[in-house]
Order: C-alpha cells, then sequence, then structure tokens
C-alpha cells in the first residue's frame, strides 16, 4: 500500500488556477463553487495526486472519474484500482492499495465532542474516551478509525452508526513536524490518521511526503 501526505501550506493561488486550468471543464467548474482557497486547493491537489498516481501506474494522461453506486469514485479505464482521498486543514493524504482501501486525516483542534461520540459512537468508545488521558486526541481516533471503515466500503457518513471497528483492520498515526507516528507515540500531534485495508491486504505500507508545489508540477 502507498500513502502520500501532501503539504499545501503556503501554496501560490496562483499555481491552484493553474492546476486547475489542466483538469477537465466539469470537474473545474465544480471546485470552483467550492467557497475559500483551501477548501479549493485540497480538492485541486487530491485530485492531481491521483492523476499523478495514474499516469505513472497506468500510462493514462487525462484519466476519467467515475463514482459507484454509493458516491465512491473510481477510474472508468481501470475500475480495479483502489484508492482514497482526505484531506483537513493543510494536509492532503493519498491512499492506493491491491484491495479497496480507507483514510481519512482530521485536524487536531479543540472541540466539544461530547454529543458527536453520544450520536456516533458505541458505548464502549464513550467510556474509553471519558477515561482516557488525552480524550481529545482518543476521540479523533475514533472518528478517523470510523471515517476509513465507511470509506472503505465506499457508504456514506450515515453509516459511522453501528460500525463494529473489530470488523476491519484500522492502523491510527498521528502526523506531526512531517513525521508520521503509531497512535500513542506523540502527545501532541497536529492531525490524525487512520487507514482501513481489508482482510488479506498487505501490511506494509511505503509513505512518501511531499508539497503541493510537487504534486502540482507533477503533470507539467
Amino acid at each position: 500500500m502507498i500513502l502520500v501526505i501532501a503539504d499545501i501550506g503556503g501554496i501560490s493561488p496562483v499555481l491552484v488556477q493553474s492546476a486547475l486550468g489542466m483538469l477537465p471543464s466539469a470537474r473545474r467548474e465544480e471546485i470552483c463553487r467550492l467557497q475559500g482557497e483551501t477548501a479549493r486547493a485540497q480538492k485541486v491537489v487530491g485530485e492531481t495526486l491521483v492523476r499523478l498516481f495514474a499516469l505513472k501506474k497506468f500510462g493514462l494522461s487525462q484519466p476519467v472519474f467515475l463514482r459507484g453506486e454509493k458516491g465512491k469514485p473510481y477510474l472508468k479505464e481501470v475500475p480495479d484500482f483502489c484508492f482514497n482521498l482526505s484531506h483537513s486543514g493543510e494536509t492532503v493524504v493519498f491512499a492506493a492499495a491491491e484491495l479497496p482501501v480507507g483514510v481519512d486525516v482530521e485536524q487536531v483542534v479543540p472541540r466539544a465532542f461530547s454529543a458527536v461520540a453520544a450520536r456516533c459512537f458505541s458505548e464502549e468508545e464513550q467510556k474509553k474516551i471519558a477515561a482516557s488521558a488525552a480524550p481529545l486526541l482518543e476521540f479523533y481516533r475514533v472518528w478517523t478509525a470510523r471515517e476509513s471503515i465507511v470509506k472503505r466500503r465506499g457508504e456514506g457518513a450515515a453509516a459511522m452508526r453501528g460500525l463494529n471497528l473489530s470488523d476491519d483492520r484500522v492502523r491510527s498515526y498521528a502526523l506531526a513536524g512531517g513525521k508520521l507516528f503509531p497512535f500513542g507515540e506523540c502527545t501532541a500531534p497536529q492531525y490524525l490518521l487512520s487507514v482501513c485495508t481489508s482482510e488479506g491486504e498487505n501490511s506494509d505500507m511505503s509513505v512518501h511526503f511531499c508539497s503541493a508545489e510537487e504534486v502540482l508540477c507533477g503533470l507539467k
């Protein structure tokens, strides 16, 4: 499995606009309707990461993106190519694997999470959060884990309720200072990240860090 983590901090709006111009018109219009430069940069960098991978692995210069019955994106030319994207704050994550994969990244910011946990998490998870020495981090670990499962399955956000996390293989990490740590090894992460893979997926994971500029200049 390959995991690419792109930092979009300080990205040039001119560069984003230039990369946007290389996307199909329908997708370009969709992204332009988003509010805020960060939101547009997240989408452009994420889609460019997929396009770069499709170009290098399959020789596709203009892959066609389609969506499955439940909304999960796939490539028309290689529908069995398994990938997933996530973004939060100044981080965009791309995952590719031999079998279906889901990834979720969340910026760690203070928030009132009790109501969300009560609505979406199991009673056992809520107790574990309450008993944790770092309840905010534990909340984000559970949240990203559940999101990654839902995204691997290609289901909507509503499916997060009632999930049994033991049904899928989920690995959670902390992201800080441009490095990835297994969950629990970093006490002050900037982001939490979870990856969900199918049973039988090779556990080896190749992690690559890059800047948004490297990504957006890669197709030129």
